[in-house]
């Protein structure tokens, strides 16, 4: 029976949705226009060469040298082997859903386990610290942004520390210099990151029509459009916090909320990005929602 109550819920939110699409096509058409413009500008030019360096990079076998480099400290820290240190980096440099993408192809190279790769998650999520600036100085002054921006990072590695004692234990020997095929591998790269990114811009465009539909039914309720708007996606819910009149305060702490949880969107490119993999993708929510408490606590106390 409650099967069948969600199953009709469903068909008549979707139904709805699609007249609401036809009645105001051309809004979507625009919204969709603005969906890919963002992607073009902000994700694609950041990601794209991300994706590339980093199979590149795996298959030169770097993340060997930040093991041998790094085992010891992150051993000590986070009770996670060196190839964390790899995967932490690259992640804090090219931002979200990067962390999956080198997970994933961390453990099909047989560098990690899935078990590793699933804990690694939970404190390994950073948004691209360029898209943050961009995002926030229209919001925040420069001190502000930047006390945004270090309480995000910060706060993985809080979360690092309380999973620490949980850590997998890691095999060292699975970690070792192989031959690189470098033609062979870019083109396999080329291939497999268009393909994530073409995925990414789909969940993208979704949200950003979806959040619009939210908003139709919420014009008048401000503070719920915007925190559906944040739960939704992080762009249109930092758009949105912008122009809403509420204490700068306040404005922080929603900041805060949405950039460490990463709205619906964001956990959606990082479910599909897992797949197809052997990788859990419930220790990503776990972090989020964990991420997004201990920020907001960091942010009220700062």
């Amino acid at each position: 029976m409650k099967k069948n109550l969600l199953n009709f819920i469903f068909c008549l939110l979707t139904i709805t949705s699609i007249i609401i699409i036809f009645k105001n096509n051309k809004e979507v058409a625009t919204i969709i226009l603005e969906a890919i413009n963002l992607f073009l500008k902000k994700v694609f030019v950041s990601l794209f060469p991300m994706f590339i360096i980093n199979d590149l990079l795996i298959s030169l076998n770097i993340p060997y040298y930040f093991y041998l480099i790094f085992n010891k400290p992150f051993k000590c820290l986070f009770k996670t082997s060196g190839i964390c240190a790899y995967v932490f980096i690259m992640s804090l440099i090219s931002g979200t859903p990067s962390n999956a993408y080198i997970l994933k192809n961390l453990v099909q190279e047989n560098t990690i386990s899935p078990r590793e790769a699933s804990h690694y998650l939970l404190f390994t999520y950073f948004s691209n610290p360029l898209f943050l600036s961009l995002m926030l100085s229209s919001i925040f002054d420069t001190t502000t942004t930047l006390k945004i921006i270090i309480v995000h990072y910060f706060s993985n590695v809080i979360i690092g520390l309380i999973y620490r004692s949980k850590a997998p234990k890691f095999c060292n020997s699975k970690i070792k210099p192989l031959p690189a095929n470098i033609p062979a591998t870019l083109i396999r790269s080329i291939n497999k990151s268009i393909s994530t990114l073409l995925m990414i811009l789909g969940t993208i465009v979704f949200y950003m029509i979806l959040s619009y539909i939210a908003s139709l039914f919420f014009q008048n309720f401000h503070i719920l459009k915007l925190l559906i708007s944040c739960f939704l996606e992080i762009t249109n819910g930092l758009n949105l916090l912008a122009s809403i009149n509420i204490t700068l305060k306040i404005k922080e702490i929603v900041a805060i909320a949405t950039i460490s949880f990463g709205g619906l969107s964001i956990n959606t490119q990082i479910k599909a990005i897992l797949e197809d993999s052997d990788i859990p993708y419930h220790n990503f929510l776990k972090g989020r929602i964990l991420q997004a408490l201990i920020s907001v606590v960091l942010i009220i106390l700062i």
